[in-house]
């Protein structure tokens, strides 16, 4: 969610100032996130393939590698390669809900700044952060139930192996409960973060009303 945060600001930034192809870009990269994700991670799945990589093709031309990578068969390489599909597909979200925000910051903030002498980080840490902070947080709040949720990257890639070590709660709930036949223990895998849940979008639901 951090990466997926990070990109998607500085993308919303970027396309904010993009004047010629606006909405050709703006189209563009939101096809990650639009695109079906079963076809998307069907995709993926080929290009961390331990025989016919295209990662692993590149590497070993530019002699960075000189054996093939085994992607799902070691856990922190599967890791990384979830996360990368999840921080590929979430971060077009966040620019989206980001560029939405940037949009309703008034010009003259800006130009009164600018006649005072702020340079560009003073400007966004003065003018644009407050006035997206609310977006951030709700964007935040939104992309954290979808990643803990993100059933299809995950069982598409790697079935939450090897040895468990990429499942998530609906994962491991859907091998308990379906694939296990054992009812009971996915449900309560399922309803786990439930009380967390409830007190981070408190919190947050808190923060917003505040301000």
């Amino acid at each position: 969610v951090f990466f997926k945060l990070s990109l998607g600001l500085l993308m919303a930034l970027t396309l904010n100032e993009v004047r010629r192809g606006r909405r050709f870009f703006r189209a563009a990269f939101l096809l990650p996130w639009v695109a079906p994700a079963s076809l998307t991670v069907l995709a993926w799945l080929w290009m961390f393939d331990s025989q016919f990589s295209i990662i692993t093709y590149f590497l070993r031309n530019l002699g960075l590698i000189e054996a093939k990578i085994p992607w799902f068969g070691r856990p922190a390489l599967a890791m990384a390669a979830v996360q990368t599909v999840n921080i590929w597909r979430g971060t077009p979200f966040f620019a989206m809900i980001i560029l939405a925000g940037l949009v309703t910051v008034p010009k003259e903030l800006y130009d009164a700044a600018t006649v005072d002498g702020a340079n560009a980080w003073r400007r966004f840490r003065h003018i644009t952060f407050p006035h997206i902070l609310p977006i951030l947080m709700v964007a935040t709040l939104f992309s954290f139930v979808r990643t803990l949720g993100d059933f299809q990257i995950v069982w598409i890639l790697t079935h939450g192996g090897p040895m468990n070590s990429t499942h998530l709660v609906a994962t491991l709930a859907f091998t308990k409960a379906i694939q296990g036949a054992d009812l009971g223990k996915g449900t309560a895998i399922a309803a786990f973060l439930f009380p967390f849940l409830v007190i981070i979008i408190a919190l947050q639901l808190r923060y917003l009303r505040r301000e």
